[in-house]
């Protein structure tokens, strides 16, 4: 063709391609802030999943040193005898609604008050395990939770009496200088006076409470027991 043709024809190739050119650098610039804006729209939740995941971790290691250090408790407050504690912690989500950490640690509590008022060893870890039992089913008659129940019978033994009250029990100075009269105690003084009034107080709880026992396995069904043994079971489950 003439050149002028030739000319003309290369001119409408590179308007067309510059066009295409163009246009195809303006869909990249598109989609590269499609992209950014997906990116920062994903930066958010995918930091919020970050930080769950390290809380996570956290709560985790926490409840394993929490675990750690009950059984360290345990043992030293049992002696030989921490391994039957250590059976009835492992359990303890089912049968009383308590994390393991959470049994042991009130075990110890309760079993060193226990020892102090002269409970013989080889019968240190089933009295505590049947006190614990009882504040499961005093929590499940009169409401709260088992470890609430825990603190009141431990704060009864310690000569504290009000926070027994709100589970029925009513256990006056005069019902304890009753009971150790008719046992012959009434000469003691000092400790021996103060660990004779705990075991008074204890026997006079076990009387009261009795319509209460076996009251926390009757309700394993109710939604307040289902939500107890849920609890206890995640905190095992995060110590694990």
């Amino acid at each position: 063709p003439p050149v002028a043709s030739k000319t003309a024809i290369l001119t409408v190739r590179v308007v067309s391609d510059v066009k295409d050119a163009v246009k195809g650098l303006g869909d990249v610039e598109d989609r590269s802030k499609g992209l950014e804006a997906g990116l920062k729209s994903a930066a958010a939740p995918a930091a919020g999943v970050v930080a769950a995941l390290g809380a996570m971790g956290k709560a985790a290691f926490d409840s394993a040193s929490e675990m750690q250090q009950s059984a360290g408790a345990v043992e030293s407050v049992f002696g030989d005898h921490a391994a039957a504690v250590k059976d009835a912690a492992a359990v303890a989500a089912d049968s009383v609604g308590l994390a393991a950490s959470e049994y042991q640690n009130m075990s110890s509590i309760l079993g060193a008050q226990l020892k102090n008022m002269g409970t013989p060893m080889d019968e240190l870890s089933g009295s505590t395990q049947n006190l614990i039992g009882l504040a499961a089913d005093l929590a499940a008659t009169f409401g709260g939770t088992t470890s609430e129940a825990v603190g009141a019978i431990s704060s009864l033994l310690r000569g504290e009496r009000d926070p027994i009250e709100q589970y029925g029990v009513s256990i006056k100075q005069a019902d304890i200088n009753a009971r150790l009269a008719a046992e012959g105690l009434s000469g003691l003084e000092g400790a021996a006076k103060t660990q004779a009034e705990a075991q008074a107080a204890l026997s006079l709880l076990t009387e009261q409470a009795a319509s209460a026992q076996g009251q926390f396995a009757r309700e394993a069904d109710t939604a307040a027991g289902a939500q107890q043994r849920a609890s206890a079971q995640f905190e095992n489950a995060k110590a694990t």
